[in-house]
């Protein structure tokens, strides 16, 4: 890393700070949680002090500084949030823990936690955006079908209606808070009791919770959904579990799949500072410091404290993950998993989480009337906090804390030890889903003496387990190990679950142990050397590795007609080298059936042979046949053959290499005895793009092929980048957005601050010193933050940057690539040029699991190589919007910026190519219509 990291970044970036009006807990606002020992001191005593040293070691003032906590009186440690006037959270990951671990010595501090805005928990959608890993997992875990009828299908599974007859308030009496995105107008809310003198608005300020309903959140509406599920009173189409019960909303995230932990806290101790008897959080994220030690205080007030498994993770995830806490897992109609909750030994029990009905509102001009079926742990939890209440109202609460009290144990554990006792577990109930399916009814039935000791004994939480649920994760994740007892938790538990949630979510399991399944985080210089000196061989597994490297591939999930007719017309093309590339999706699939015949079949699997030839072994061959064998099947059956997935996937990816190939650019010595840079245009797998190669090779070795580079941050392979003009390389704002933070602020930003050591390398294989060139600053990029996931064709994914024109090794920048004078047109010939890299995430099928097998056969295969220049050609496909148009030439991760070139006419440069999935439509943008949307890019260009 550079040496810009730590204190000495923040400083640099808070030099640049000025005043702000926003809340303290706005969701993009960079912040810290600060904890300290007590030693005796209140908050206000510590406050003064901490003040000034901050001052001192940040060089400003331009700072809020405040206790998270409203009373901190008693409490073992305490806890601040420090967040820098102006500025939002811009920086990495790793930047954020190596300031806070900065943080942390400096100030002689138990723990510092930055909020990362992490992507965990997500209630998944049925019909999400198919561009990203985090899409894919919300896709797989939707399960299709009919919902039961009736819509209270829910509520009599889990017995609610008779539970009612022995608690005939429903709830009333009980105040119930929900710390969520908020509350929206609703019909099914209309008398749902709620109180908004309790409430408390953590985004906006104020106490009215309202949730703005805005197209930039992923799933709003979501508290009003949940707070349906839980105390719906009937006014409309369906009712909650308690619709007697009194609500607290607290708007405390705004969007469910982007985690902070801080606000998440504040609004579990002001629920605290209410009165709330029952907390409920559909929500889910990192471990915390503070929130853990928001929920301890809260139990310890004698509330009801419950948080869904997770979704879609394949991890139960914090804060249900803590030894406190009640976890709440999600089950179908008929008792069995919901296929996208999580399980394991955290969860107590579980509940309806597949086709709940639930009050829907996505914006703030549709209907207010109208409801949907819903799946998630999220339902679980609210419907399971509604039966608390009417718990909680059937025995008294009073009556409940007398009981803990007799007992000896919390209202939190007594509460899960009677669910536990009474649950519902039909014979084949699966593993991992706790003690079973909620009863209400024998719940309240229960009577408190007659809850069982061992019961109490098994939901009462190991307190003194520092690690917060964490070891036990990473038992999950590697197996047993021993533990460390000397590992500091309090100081790197907020990462290391950082890392572990990334590793899961890019499909790595125990049963894969392989560093290719491990997704690509970098960890702290902090946590790196933790983890180096740890006895726990897992903490070292977990944060001692490496990038993955595999091929990125999308599973589909089946293998239909219409899939085998594009198959087929694809060997159809590549068998006919005279055809010109625009006229390839003419080829219909029964000329492709009638080119496999024998020959044909020989001739599409030369490629294959030819990567082979190094390896004669058994595995080869039998590869060969196999492959052999599916094209005989598609010769003999056409669109009705029957192939796996495995050889539909080999056999994609076989036409890819003579259709849509990606020819390795190599240099050469020319006559006068110098070294350019080429492509070997003779190579078999151009296919019908060898002759146009031919004619434009003199033009690309005179231009394009030296000009492009590779872009590395701290030795790290971060994406592609060419010349456009004197001192300028051209790349997308997402690869800027890996080497430089935006300040102050993500969306038009004033300026930006390089924080790692980053160069471009334009040798093939980008290792030739005398190729390399410093980044030294960034003379333009988009005015708003890319976000991968979805891909949004609005934003301009686009940045300039300024490098040294000369390097000390004595070689000088490339020429400038030229931009083309014409747009291009439908079906043209293009070509990328970049520097594909492994993926971040290994790709899983319909059911969600990770395929390593088709990871690890088609390496074989293909020996695929990563990191160098490769030369892609291919053609325009559409024009979806304005200043993007779609091409098919191969791209990998690590394409990110590359050039995108005309093969037709002239050689010059059409497009920057900024997103694609594999034997997908990849997106590039038209660089003649940014030109002209953007006139202040033409001064920059010559």
């Amino acid at each position: 890393m550079s040496d810009a990291t730590g204190l000495p970044l923040l400083k640099r970036i808070m030099a640049q700070t000025h005043a702000d009006a926003r809340s303290l807990y706005a969701p993009e606002r960079l912040r810290f949680a600060l904890e300290l020992a007590q030693n005796g001191k209140s908050a206000s005593d510590f406050l003064p002090t901490l003040r000034s040293r901050l001052e001192t070691i940040t060089g400003s003032h331009n700072f809020t500084l405040e206790p998270l906590f409203e009373d901190q009186s008693g409490a073992e440690n305490l806890f601040f949030v420090f967040a820098p006037d102006g500025l939002d959270r811009t920086l990495p990951d790793e930047m954020l823990f190596a300031i806070a671990h900065d943080l942390r010595r400096e100030l002689d501090l138990v723990s510092c936690e930055p909020d990362t805005g992490a992507q965990v928990f997500s209630d998944p959608d049925p019909d999400p955006p198919t561009t990203t890993e985090g899409a894919v997992l919300d896709a797989t875990c939707w399960v299709h079908g009919t919902p039961p009828e009736p819509k209270d299908w829910a509520l009599a599974k889990t017995n609610v209606p008779a539970a009612w007859a022995l608690a005939p308030g429903k709830g009333e009496g009980i105040i119930v808070a929900q710390p969520d995105t908020g509350i929206a107008e609703h019909q099914e809310l209309a008398q749902t009791h709620f109180d908004f003198t309790r409430s408390l608005n953590l985004i906006e300020g104020g106490k009215q919770p309202t949730d703005p309903l805005t197209s930039a959140m992923s799933n709003p509406g979501h508290g009003t959904g949940t707070a349906s599920v839980l105390a719906s009173a009937g006014s409309g189409t369906i009712s909650g579990s308690a619709p007697g019960a009194t609500i607290v909303p607290i708007r405390c995230i705004n969007d469910v799949k982007i985690f902070n932990a801080i606000p998440v806290a504040r609004a579990v101790d002001h629920a605290v500072s209410v009165g709330a008897h029952v907390i409920t959080m559909s929500l889910g994220g990192l471990w915390s410091s503070p929130l853990r030690a928001a929920i301890r205080r809260a139990i310890a007030a004698d509330v009801i404290v419950l948080s869904a498994a997770g979704n879609c993770v394949g991890l139960v995830v914090w804060p249900a993950r803590y030894p406190e806490m009640i976890a709440v897992g999600g089950t179908d109609v008929d008792d069995r998993k919901w296929k996208g909750s999580s399980t394991g030994s955290s969860v107590d029990f579980s509940a309806p989480a597949q086709h709940v009905w639930k009050a829907v509102r996505s914006d703030t001009v549709s209907q207010t009337n109208a409801i949907a079926p819903g799946q998630g742990t999220s339902f679980a939890t609210a419907l399971c906090a509604g039966i608390a209440a009417l718990w909680l109202e059937r025995h008294g609460r009073s009556a409940v804390i007398a009981k803990a009290r007799t007992r000896g144990v919390s209202v939190q554990a007594l509460f899960a030890a009677a669910v536990r006792q009474t649950a519902h577990r039909p014979a084949g109930f699966p593993s991992g889903l706790g003690a079973g399916v909620i009863d209400a009814e024998a719940l309240v039935a229960l009577p408190l003496p007659q809850i069982g000791t061992s019961q109490i004994e098994t939901a009462s939480p190991d307190a003194a387990d520092p690690s917060g649920g964490l070891s036990d994760a990473l038992g999950a994740l590697f197996g047993p190990g021993a533990p460390d007892p000397a590992f500091d938790w309090a100081a790197h538990g907020a990462e290391l679950s950082a890392l572990l949630v990334a590793d899961i979510r890019a499909g790595r399991g125990r049963e894969d142990a392989a560093t290719e399944a491990r997704a690509f985080r970098q960890s702290s210089s902090a946590l790196t050397e933790a983890a180096a000196s740890s006895r726990d061989s897992r903490i070292a597994h977990l944060v001692l590795r490496g990038r993955p490297a595999a091929p990125s591939i999308m599973i589909r999930s089946s293998v239909s007609p219409e899939r085998l007719g594009r198959l087929l017309s694809g060997f159809g093309a590549a068998a006919q080298p005279g055809l010109a590339p625009e006229a390839a999706a003419s080829v219909s699939p029964e000329q492709g059936r009638t080119a496999l015949d024998g020959p044909g079949r020989a001739r599409a699997l030369r490629s294959l042979e030819r990567r082979l030839e190094s390896s004669a072994d058994a595995a080869g061959e039998t590869l060969i046949e196999e492959s052999d064998r599916a094209l005989a099947e598609l010769h003999t059956h056409g669109t009705g053959a029957k192939l796996n997935e495995i050889n539909a996937i080999r056999l994609e990816a076989l036409v890819s290499l003579t259709e849509r190939p990606a020819i390795p650019v190599v240099t050469r010595q020319t006559p006068d005895g110098d070294t350019v840079q080429t492509v070997d245009v003779n190579d078999p797998e151009f296919g019908r793009f060898a002759g146009m190669a031919a004619i434009a090779l003199p033009a690309l070795e005179q231009g394009a092929l030296a000009s492009v580079g590779r872009i590395d941050g701290d030795g790290i392979h971060l994406g592609t980048g060419w010349v456009v003009g004197p001192g300028l390389v051209m790349t997308n704002r997402h690869v800027l957005e890996e080497f430089a933070a935006p300040l102050p602020r993500l969306d038009d930003p004033e300026s930006w601050q390089i924080y790692r050591d980053t160069w471009i390398n334009f040798s093939p294989q980008a290792v030739d010193l005398k190729q390399n060139f410093k980044i030294t600053g960034v003379a333009f990029a988009g005015a708003q933050q890319i976000r991968t996931y979805p891909v949004s064709f609005a934003k301009l994914d686009l940045a300039l940057l300024t490098v040294a024109t000369n390097n000390d090794a004595g070689g000088a920048l490339p020429a400038p690539v030229a931009i083309a004078a014409n747009a291009p047109s439908q079906a043209q010939s293009l070509f990328a040029l970049g520097y594909p890299a492994p993926p971040h995430y290994i790709p899983r099928d319909e059911d969600g699991q990770m395929r390593q097998d088709v990871i690890e056969r088609l390496r074989t295969i293909f020996g695929l190589q990563y990191r160098r220049k490769y030369f892609s050609p291919g053609s325009m496909m559409a024009q979806p919007h304005q200043w993007v148009f779609d091409h098919d030439a191969t791209t990998l991760g690590g394409n990110s910026g590359s050039l995108v070139g005309t093969l037709s006419d002239e050689v010059a440069a059409v497009g920057l190519h900024f997103a694609g999935d594999w034997l997908r439509a990849n997106h590039a943008h038209d660089l003649i219509a940014v030109l002209a949307a953007r006139p202040g890019l033409v001064g920059l260009l010559p």
